[in-house]
């Protein structure tokens, strides 16, 4: 067993070490994750002192509507109290889901990566009076 402290309120407690979940990575700020999350999927909360499990439920400006189901009780949290829910996969690596697709976030880097380089692909023109680049929208 582990005794564990709650930094809210001081209190302890002993827990089973088996039923700790170790600390997810942290999120990589460039990953616009919180502009993929559709309604209905799972996100983490930071509340009372802990990360707990919610679904998004709407988004007004910047401010995000949840539902921590499990206890029935909404919340509106900013982009800050937010991150995305961490599982391990077989493998052990730390992924979250987006739009019904599960990745690393190491490949949630590289997919954004070649979404950007396919939506602002550079491309050099040349023509009597010489050259110029031009943006050619991938679609």
């Amino acid at each position: 067993q582990v005794l564990i402290e709650y930094d809210v309120d001081g209190s302890q407690e002993w827990v089973e070490a088996a039923n700790l979940r170790p600390e997810p990575p942290p999120t990589a700020s460039e990953l616009p994750w919180l502009s993929r999350l559709a309604k209905g999927e799972l996100a983490e909360l930071w509340y009372e002192g802990g990360w707990w499990e919610v679904i998004l439920q709407a988004r007004a400006g910047s401010k995000f509507q949840v539902l921590a189901a499990r206890y029935n009780k909404i919340h509106s949290a900013t982009a800050a109290e937010l991150r995305p829910w961490w599982q391990r996969d077989e493998a052990g690596a730390w992924c979250y889901t987006l739009q019904r697709k599960t990745r690393t976030a190491e490949q949630w880097r590289a997919a954004l990566l070649a979404s950007q380089s396919r939506s602002r692909m550079n491309d050099r023109v040349c023509g009597i009076n010489g050259c110029t680049i031009v943006n050619v929208t991938a679609s």
